[in-house]
């Protein structure tokens, strides 16, 4: 009886662990194919509004939104 339950106690804890590094992962893998490229894309839109003269405040705005998206606050 003491060997079951031990046996069901190290089974939860492996499938604990199981449960938080499929979900670090699934983490890394959204951050890396989805946040990135889309703020990736928000920075080269925010550099071209850059360069003109009257769309310097809107790229700042969509520079500090593309550094919302990776690093969210």
């Amino acid at each position: 009886m003491i060997g079951l339950l031990m046996s069901l106690a190290i089974l939860t804890f492996l499938f604990w662990i199981g449960y938080k590094i499929t979900g670090v992962l699934l983490r890394a893998l959204i951050w890396l194919f989805i946040e990135l490229p889309i703020a990736l894309i928000m920075w080269c839109f925010a550099l071209i509004c850059c360069c003109t003269l009257i769309l310097i405040p809107v790229g700042i705005k969509i520079f500090s939104a593309g550094f919302r998206v990776l690093i969210p606050i």
